[in-house]
């Protein structure tokens, strides 16, 4: 396990390779755990500090008298094991300060967890993405560096994946979910399916997601991040000539990411989209600058972002 000295390796390099696998999308947790094959499956460490009087705002289902291993079913909103960014509903819960669950009975795990102590260490199971070919649409890759601020131990997204010492295991670092109100929810350009490069310009791909994790504990304040991301390149977008209806899914009053400005095509005026921000939902769907919106009748448009 390696020891990462103060300001999270500030400075080191990283290799810009592409990376030759991509991970499924990600659909949420199973609804049979034991459904999962095993090969889609890796294991990771987690330490929570608990503050006193507070609990880990851990649910617990499953046990040996249940007959379904022992799993996070829900964390409480607010919670220390929901502001961590470290659990999620689904990861199988292996044991608890060295002490294995597998035997115990329900009553037994929950009452682990309640004398774990101040610091609990739990190693947890996970799911992780499948590899899968490419399909019909076309998928590249773009890269781009964002900041994310926080004063919080944490930045606001969920990480699976990592290197593994059973090679089929490993997998990029993928972001799976984003926390409401975080940093990188207010932030608004990462998103599920996202890998990250690296941090700080220090590379990553070589982390296991303990060692990650640990990377990410001792970061605070301004961090940047190197994210790798899938752009949709459709045939009927980079092969029209004409009029085109582009459909986007998109979160109700979530920008675009398109500054649009007004230009002239033929002749007459237009509105013409002038700046894409990277890794916005318009950049993600392979969308260019310069592209004609709709015309415009004859009047003054001012510059407005989308």
């Amino acid at each position: 396990m390696p020891h990462w000295r103060p300001g999270c390796l500030r400075g080191s390099g990283y290799e810009t390779d592409p990376i030759e696998y991509r991970p499924a999308q990600i659909n949420g947790f199973p609804s049979q755990i034991e459904d999962v094959h095993d090969d889609l499956r890796s294991t990771t460490l987690v330490d929570l500090r608990k503050l006193e009087g507070c609990g880990l705002g851990l649910i617990i289902a499953g046990g040996i008298d249940k007959h379904v291993r022992p799993h996070i079913s829900n964390l409480r909103p607010g919670g220390l094991a929901h502001r961590s960014d470290l659990l999620q509903v689904g990861d199988i819960l292996v044991s608890v300060n060295g002490i294995k669950t597998s035997s115990l009975r329900h009553e037994e795990i929950i009452n682990l967890l309640k004398h774990a102590g101040d610091v609990v260490r739990l190693e947890i199971e996970y799911e992780i993405p499948e590899l899968v070919p490419d399909d019909a649409f076309s998928v590249c890759c773009k890269q781009h560096t964002i900041t994310l601020d926080t004063d919080s131990p944490s930045y606001g997204f969920i990480l699976r994946g990592g290197s593994c010492q059973l090679r089929h295991k490993s997998r990029p670092l993928t972001v799976t979910q984003i926390r409401p109100g975080g940093a990188a929810d207010r932030e608004g350009s990462l998103k599920p399916g996202d890998r990250i490069l690296a941090v700080n310009d220090f590379s990553i791909v070589t982390l296991s997601l303990t060692e990650m994790n640990m990377l990410l504990a001792q970061c605070s304040g301004e961090t940047s991040f190197t994210v790798e991301y899938d752009v949709s390149v459709i045939d009927t977008v980079t092969k029209a000539t004409g009029p085109l209806l582009i459909e986007i899914d998109k979160t109700p009053g979530a920008g675009l990411g398109l500054t649009l400005t007004q230009a002239r095509h033929k002749g007459k005026p237009c509105v013409c989209i002038q700046t894409i921000r990277p890794m916005s939902i318009a950049d993600r769907y392979m969308m260019n600058s310069g592209y004609d919106l709709f015309e415009k009748p004859q009047q003054a448009l001012v510059v407005s972002d989308v």
